[in-house]
């Protein structure tokens, strides 16, 4: 009768081999390894968690630019005299930095998380310094480029501080459970003690960090301001050509209290409306003057000005990205656009009712209209029909505006005394040039503040908070829509939200060291259970393991079940394995008790039991199923050796007399013991030592067949 006991099955682990192989290029099963991380592999994982956190940070600032991303674009265009998207361009490459970092940290995670070795593969390391390097390049240009663009991080902070804080809560107690694991794998007191006084102290800060947000949007509905009005920024510029009279006149659709805008003097002295100092972004003069599209604006005349199209390039180089919103009707509109003069701008203003506030451009030093060219603007808008007060006129404190204009102070923090002294009521500042205290200052003193260049609906909300009077505004049709501050919370709101993540974070890291310990206790965690994990053997003969060794079990391969002695290092070996290996992991290791009872199957199979020294042995079949002891009394199987010769140690040149067709057998007169090969005997002689030695007497061939093909299944076994 033949057994077919299943020795060892094998399961495959897909998700692990992907685990691996795509974190260290260890796609096969030798490679996989659950001892402890080298030091190299923890500096390398902490300078990608340094890359993540650096790319982490570049990212959320550079989505916080889309409030000034034309003022980038705008700069480069100066610099390339190509109209590119350099904001969108810079975006794309930060997400795709940070997807890669986000993966790696995901995968190192999980290594951590199933226990296996962290390696961070040499082509990774390599690309996360680079991308390190390219963090710091891009923060150190940014810093030389637009210092004062890093003014809006703390501006997000005062809107998104509680937000973060719960944000960052959530993930630190989510880490907890690897946290918690991970410290109890830790041999030293000291380390542990330090470990956990430094996530203690980390938790802490974040519990309290609300005490430190001061957040202008933390405030009862009732107690906020009046909701800012919008200056439009050179027209509805992000949805029509910017500085054109169709741009003026979308914007008014949209309620706006006024405009802004920019005015320059031609050469034959008439002021129009132009930013630049060149017609090359906003015009088509490389077509009409190919020659002269370098040349200052303010040395054209108006002739020449008036055959320039000053809308064609917003549709075909679709600055803001939202040619696709533009309907067929007015983009005809937008292609027959010119550039306008100051009247026909201030005509329109003043049959609108509208505020206009503008930047005068002066122009270069040779221009005859150098030093008069306030007086002209002066004039011409004295000639419009417009009151007066309707016209901003910037200055600087001690300069007088024109008669009946009101003037408004720029640049920089004035005090409240000071503005009123020399009667100016309205401030027009950059976003990041006042502070909240600075702008409750100016509105209990009755003085106007006007904030540019708000575009994002979230910096708007902040204003409106703040309690600003106005905004300047590419972006009107977007942020006339907004009828209450986004991420607004009432007090009450934020203190219950502030107590209820705190006391669930608190709990939840308390369970996991709590679930963790109980996971651990009993238990000690050995970097060496790479190697095959002995099995304790109970009174009963049953397997008895602890319960890291039974997790480990699974992972031990065929090759280390049958060979004694592998190499510590054997996973740090370059050697490629075997073509057809596919990371197919054991998930049954054969103990002692196991070949014991294969051991019984052959004897029954065999009908030759055998019992010597009180111990339950196999003579039938010798050497077949071998099974040496080990130092700590575990049997580890070796090869089945087939029955039709065996070598004895002792002496090489005996052989085993197997399947002898003799009646009787003849037991030597030394105490040599002899190898006895399932003889099959009419009679059994008793030898001097009381040893019972069976006669052998000839075997069928039909046998002799039968116990062949044992043997060959069993070989096919192992």
């Amino acid at each position: 009768m033949v057994s077919h006991m299943r020795l060892q099955y094998y399961q495959h682990k897909y998700c692990l081999v992907c685990l691996t192989g795509s974190l260290g290029c260890r796609w096969h099963r030798y490679k996989q390894s659950t001892r402890d991380s080298r030091k190299r592999d923890l500096f390398g994982f902490a300078l990608l968690l340094i890359t993540f956190l650096f790319a982490l940070f570049l990212l959320y600032y550079i989505i916080l630019m889309k409030n000034d991303f034309t003022t980038l674009n705008w700069f480069f265009f100066t610099k390339t005299k190509k109209w590119l998207p350099i904001y969108t361009i810079f975006l794309a490459v930060v997400c795709i930095v940070f997807v890669y970092l986000l993966i790696l940290v995901c995968l190192s995670l999980c290594h951590l998380l199933v226990g296996h070795q962290l390696y961070i593969h040499k082509v990774h390391a390599v690309f996360i310094i680079l991308f390190l390097a390219f963090c710091v390049a891009m923060v150190i240009a940014i810093n030389e480029m637009w210092s004062e663009e890093w003014a809006i991080v703390w501006l997000s902070v005062k809107i998104f501080g509680p937000y973060l804080q719960v944000g960052a809560v959530s993930v630190m107690t989510l880490m907890s459970w690897l946290i918690a694991r991970k410290w109890f794998m830790l041999s030293s007191t000291c380390r542990q003690f330090f470990w956990l006084l430094l996530y203690l102290a980390v938790m802490a800060g974040l519990y309290i960090a609300p005490l430190f947000i001061n957040s202008p949007c933390v405030v009862l509905i009732s107690e906020l301001p009046p909701k800012p009005k919008l200056l439009a920024h050179r027209g509805a510029s992000a949805i029509a050509p910017e500085n054109t009279l169709v741009s003026f006149q979308i914007a008014n659709e949209y309620n706006v209290m006024g405009f802004e805008t920019d005015v320059r003097i031609s050469l034959d002295g008439v002021p129009f409306i132009l930013h630049d100092s060149t017609f090359l972004r906003t015009t088509n003069i490389e077509k009409v003057f190919p020659s002269l599209k370098d040349e200052d604006a303010s040395n054209f005349n108006m002739s020449q000005i008036k055959q320039l199209n000053a809308g064609r390039w917003f549709m075909e180089d679709d600055p803001m990205s939202t040619v696709s919103e533009v309907s067929e009707e007015r983009g005809v509109i937008y292609r027959n656009q010119s550039v306008p003069t100051l009247t026909e701008l201030v005509e329109f203003v003043g049959a609108t009712n509208k505020t206009l506030m503008f930047d005068i451009r002066k122009p270069p030093s040779d221009h005859p209209y150098e030093y008069s060219i306030r007086q002209r603007i002066v004039e011409d808008i004295q000639r419009a029909r417009i009151s007066p007060d309707k016209i901003w006129w910037l200055v600087d404190i001690g300069e007088e505006a024109p008669a009946n204009f009101t003037p408004v102070a720029q640049r920089y923090y004035y005090p409240s005394d000071e503005l009123l002294s020399n009667n100016v009521s309205v401030l027009n500042m950059m976003f990041n040039a006042l502070s909240s205290d600075n702008i409750q200052e100016y509105r209990s003193n009755n003085i106007s503040v006007n904030i540019y260049l708000v575009n994002e609906r979230w910096l708007y909300s902040l204003y409106w908070c703040m309690g600003v009077a106005s905004i300047t505004t590419d972006n009107c049709q977007s942020l006339s829509a907004v009828n209450t501050p986004i991420f607004h919370l009432s007090p009450r709101n934020y203190l219950i939200l502030w107590i209820t993540t705190d006391i669930l974070s608190a709990l939840l890291v308390i369970t996991a060291f709590i679930v963790q310990r109980i996971l651990w206790s009993g238990s000690e965690y050995r970097p060496e259970r790479i190697a095959i994990n002995s099995a304790n053997v109970n009174d009963n003969g049953t397997n008895k393991m602890s319960r890291s060794s039974h997790r480990q079990s699974r992972r031990q391969m065929k090759e280390k079940l049958i060979l004694k002695d592998i190499a510590a290092d054997m996973f740090d070996e370059d050697s490629e394995p075997p073509e057809d290996d596919y990371g197919i992991e054991s998930n049954y290791t054969v103990q002692s008790t196991d070949g014991r009872e294969m051991a019984r199957s052959f004897h029954g199979t065999s009908r030759y039991p055998s019992t010597v020294s009180g111990q339950e042995t196999v003579n039938s079949f010798q050497r077949t199923s071998r099974y040496q002891s080990s130092g700590d009394g575990q049997e580890i199987p070796q090869t089945f050796q087939r029955i039709s010769g065996y070598q004895s140690s002792a002496d090489e040149q005996e052989r085993m007399q197997s399947f002898q067709r003799t009646s009787s057998y003849q037991s030597s007169t030394d105490d040599q013991e002899r190898p006895r090969s399932f003889q099959r005997t009419s009679s059994y002689q008793s030898s001097a030592d009381e040893q019972e030695m069976p006669r052998s007497i000839p075997l069928s061939s039909e046998y002799q067949s039968r116990i062949k093909a044992d043997m060959e299944i069993s070989n096919q076994a192992v």
